[in-house]
């Protein structure tokens, strides 16, 4: 039907949204982190951990893509649950 269409490109496009960011925020502390433990200013490049500590933002923003992924993925699957009338043909 047409509202189930509907319901699954909002699953779809919640899914797709939520990808391109969790592949922002993992590149960024990437970058981030290399950065921090290869690129020091002050000549002493942090260790893992306390690098880890300094890049966590981008791990939680990572999370909260990965949420409104499981959103668009639950969205996607009552899609195939809505109901709807079907259009009609009439006949000649």
């Amino acid at each position: 039907s047409n509202q189930a269409q509907v319901v699954e490109m909002w699953g779809f496009w919640l899914m797709t949204i939520s990808m391109v960011f969790i592949t922002l925020f993992l590149t960024g502390a990437g970058v981030l982190q290399v950065w921090l433990q290869r690129l020091p200013e002050s000549g002493e490049a942090l260790s893992f951990m306390a690098t880890q500590d300094k890049i966590a933002l981008f791990y939680w923003l990572r999370l909260i893509s990965g949420i409104g992924f499981m959103a668009g993925l639950v969205v996607y699957l009552v899609s195939f649950f809505v109901g709807g009338e079907e259009p009609q043909l009439e006949k000649a």
